[in-house]
């Protein structure tokens, strides 16, 4: 029996260590082979408020607290729930 619980473990132990090398594998592969973007803003009657280059980082989407997306650029976090275009170079 303790051979048994021995090797229920090891598998748990290594099925961990998968899941978070997989995910790191997941985050190098977001950072280095998305391509750079630009988000552009557009005001209710569909008219460019703004265009935002964020580069690599990638726009999110939150709907717990209401629909608004969010990313980073220029080192600064934007929000909105205006409507918007994500865009590759």
């Amino acid at each position: 029996m303790p051979l048994r619980a021995l090797l229920v473990f090891t598998l748990l132990a290594s099925l961990t260590g998968c899941a978070r090398i997989s995910e790191s594998f997941n985050q190098f592969q977001r950072t280095w082979d998305s391509s750079a973007k630009t988000v552009t803003v557009y005001s209710l009657d569909g008219k460019a408020v703004r265009t935002y280059d964020i580069g690599r980082s990638k726009v999110t989407r939150a709907e717990a607290a209401g629909d608004y997306i969010y990313f980073y650029s220029e080192g600064k976090y934007v929000q909105t729930n205006m409507p918007y275009i994500a865009e590759s170079k």
